[in-house]
């Protein structure tokens, strides 16, 4: 068996599993353990609301036979075979406010399930976009590591011919050795991501073998009205719906209290069939048959639940001022989160440039260093500079296209 697995492990690293953003979430989706988990309670939801609705109407039926018999001084020997089946009705608002709190509860269950989902969602895209960044991080470290492992076999031969000093050679050493650890810790936090990435997916793949693709087509720069937003966030962000659903539990709750005083309306028809043979006497055997109807109005005329109208009266208030506060609070988030993905644009062309500039200034810290107008440590002064301006440019790359996701999850759009 293990050397089964090892054939499947040895397998996969070989051919390698290719994955996009959209396939990751869709793995996620279908093996994660939270969205399981919800969907059963969404299922029990489902369950619990038949059953509510079932009360208003039921299905009654009843039978039972019976045989007597007794031999002494008056032998007695007799039969009783009877059944009834019929309908009943119960109408009440009581009842209705109850199947309006299970349908409710039903919404509470859908809202929760959602939520997971796109909570999982979300931490996917995150975790996908962290390996990316780690990917692009550890391609541009193997670049460096190459570039400086060939500097200092300039530096070396330089050092041979007089040209430099013994401590611009020792510069190049450390640099090339402080670059080669780099990359080893580059290669480490590449596979920590995929790691993390494979758990949120909850999916059997080694992280060595895991390839993740990713189109900036995948996602438009498409012009982005606030108003227009807003009123898509208030209409489909996760967290107002609870907040809504909520409010609406409170309100049928004040409602529920009022039903104590209300009267129940109780209805039902039934048909009967009853036999009965005397087996010593055929004139004492009968049958009969008939249809039963019946109807009631009870009213439950108490002033125990009072207090119970006063507490709930308080509680609609509040929670009207809490959806208030959290429509506010969606609107303010709307508002920062557009201002944010501008502010990241802007830093993404600014990290454009300064990569420009960095490339000319290590450029020309190279010829300088060339001819001697230069020291080993302006020139690597020069090329961290650019390494640096390297870094930036990648995560604010990934930061801008973070923050158009961000703002799809107060939105409540999938992406």
């Amino acid at each position: 068996m293990k050397k089964i697995i090892l054939l499947l492990a040895a397998a996969q690293i070989s051919f390698g599993v290719t994955m996009t953003l959209d396939q990751c979430i869709q793995t996620a989706e279908k093996n994660n353990t939270d969205i399981k988990i919800s969907g059963s309670d969404k299922v029990i939801s489902d369950h619990y609301l038949k059953d509510a609705r079932n009360r208003f109407l039921d299905v009654t039926g009843t039978g039972s036979y019976s045989y007597y018999s007794f031999f002494g001084d008056t032998d007695t020997e007799n039969s009783n075979l009877s059944a009834s089946a019929g309908v009943e009705a119960k109408i009440s608002p009581l009842l209705f406010h109850s199947y309006q709190s299970s349908k409710i509860s039903n919404q509470s269950a859908e809202i929760s399930y959602k939520g997971i989902e796109n909570t999982v969602r979300y931490t996917v895209i995150n975790s996908f976009f962290q390996t990316l960044i780690a990917e692009e991080r550890l391609k541009l470290q193997r670049d460096i590591s190459e570039y400086s492992q060939k500097k200092f076999e300039e530096a070396q031969l330089k050092y041979s011919m007089g040209n430099i000093s013994k401590s611009d050679l020792l510069n190049f050493e450390v640099s090339k050795s402080s670059d080669v650890i780099d990359l080893k810790a580059a290669e480490s936090n590449l596979k920590k991501n995929k790691q993390n990435l494979i758990y949120y997916m909850n999916a059997e793949i080694m992280p060595d073998s895991l390839r993740i693709v990713y189109e900036q087509a995948e996602i438009k720069d498409e012009i982005l009205a606030e108003a227009e937003l807003i009123d898509e966030a208030l209409k489909n962000n996760p967290d107002l719906a609870v907040q809504k659903n909520y409010l609406s539990q409170k309100e049928l709750s004040l409602k529920m209290e009022y039903d104590n005083y209300l009267p129940s309306l109780t209805g039902s028809i039934s048909y009967g069939y009853e036999k009965k043979d005397d087996l010593n006497n055929d004139l004492l055997s009968y049958s009969s048959d008939g249809i039963t109807a019946r109807a009631g109005l009870s009213v439950n005329l108490t002033y125990s639940g009072l207090n119970g109208i006063d507490r709930n009266k308080v509680e609609v208030k509040k929670s009207r001022l809490q959806l208030e506060n959290k429509i506010e609070s969606i609107k303010n988030e709307i508002r920062i989160k557009l201002l944010e993905l501008e502010n990241q644009k802007n830093s993404l062309e600014l990290a454009g440039k300064h990569v420009e500039l960095a490339k000319e200034n290590l450029d020309l810290a190279d010829k300088l260093f060339f001819i001697g107008d230069k020291s080993a440590t302006d020139y690597l002064q020069a090329r961290n500079d650019f390494i640096k301006a390297e870094y930036n440019k990648i995560n604010t790359q990934y930061n801008y296209i973070l923050s158009k996701y961000d703002l799809y999850n107060s939105l409540g759009r999938k992406p």
